[in-house]
């Protein structure tokens, strides 16, 4: 934790002081993450960095927890921030709050009779329903009492923040998680497949090379960790030294702009045969480096259920 050291006592004061008990419902369980994050940190670039955020956005939301609580928490300077008084007094407070929310909640779940095997599932846009459906009918069987919820996120990155701030236990996702604090298990080594339209010069091909893309534009899905993971990922399939970049999007742009002989797609191959038509065709890319797809969770989630998680996402895509 970063200490308050030399900053001035009335660095922590604000124009105004609010009545305590009304900035409870300004307060949130997020705020007070990523507060902890930069006091653990002690600098607002890497914190954006662990919590996937960028460095705008949770300057935000420092800003509008210290609006709320009508106090000064940081103070910035050449080598990152200091907690004033007040911020000091937040940080040794909240750690304890947000635990004691999660208490809580489990405490009411047990109250109300719910079931004590819960595990919370990530489930993004670019999973099909029926393998969400599989999944959970897979696991529910192994383990009869479980109640498993779906947590919807729209983006990898998304993901990853609800993991590491505790909102879900597991998810899906693709190595490397390189700057995260997740656990993984491989579920299988996937290879890179190109999709095209049945019409493009390329469909009666089984298989290509990357020097073949290099006169098409090229779309990658979003399905990377951070920004420094996607550029190693586009490095490592480019087709040649001298050629662009191939263009990461959102998952679902990717099969229209293939259908459409817009450009050429590439995914793993179980993403690409989630979203293929009867207009594409899929083709392997023989020298294009594998993709790891994995299970990932975080410290806190119950390990027995993990396990049987990871059974039950085997089973379905063997």
């Amino acid at each position: 934790m970063v200490s308050a050291g030399d900053v001035p006592a009335h660095a922590g004061r604000w124009p105004y002081q609010p009545n305590a008990r009304d900035v409870l419902p300004e307060l949130n369980v997020r705020l007070l993450e990523a507060f902890l994050m930069v006091a653990s940190e002690g600098n607002i670039t890497r914190a954006a960095a662990r919590l996937h955020l960028t460095q705008q956005t949770l300057s935000s939301q420092i800003r509008q927890l210290e609006r709320a609580l009508g106090a000064t928490l940081l103070v910035r300077g050449p080598r990152g921030v200091r907690l004033t008084e007040a911020g000091q007094a937040l940080a040794e407070g909240s750690a304890a709050l947000v635990d004691g929310w999660i208490a809580l909640a489990e405490r009411v779940n047990s109250a109300a009779g719910q079931s004590s095997k819960r595990l919370r599932v990530l489930g993004y846009p670019c999973q099909t329903a029926p393998f969400l459906i599989r999944m959970a009918d897979a696991l529910e069987a192994a383990v009869p009492e479980l109640r498993l919820d779906l947590v919807s996120v729209r983006t990898i990155p998304e993901g990853v923040r609800a993991l590491e701030s505790g909102r879900a236990d597991a998810g899906f996702g693709w190595l490397p998680l390189d700057g995260t604090r997740l656990r993984h298990s491989v579920i299988e080594s996937e290879a890179w497949v190109a999709t095209v339209s049945r019409d493009h010069r390329f469909a009666d091909h089984d298989v290509l090379v990357l020097a073949e893309l290099a006169e098409d534009p090229m779309v990658l899905p979003a399905i990377f960790v951070s920004e420094a993971v996607e550029r190693d990922w586009v490095a490592a399939l480019r087709p040649g030294r001298s050629m662009r970049d191939p263009v990461v999007l959102n998952w679902e742009h990717g099969p229209i702009i293939a259908a459409r002989r817009q450009g050429i797609w590439l995914a793993p191959e179980s993403m690409a045969q989630r979203h293929a038509d009867s207009g594409s065709r899929l083709l392997p890319l023989a020298d294009a480096p594998r993709i790891d797809a994995v299970v990932m969770w975080n410290e806190q989630a119950p390990e027995g259920l993990v396990q049987e998680l990871i059974s039950a996402v085997r089973g379905v895509t063997a």
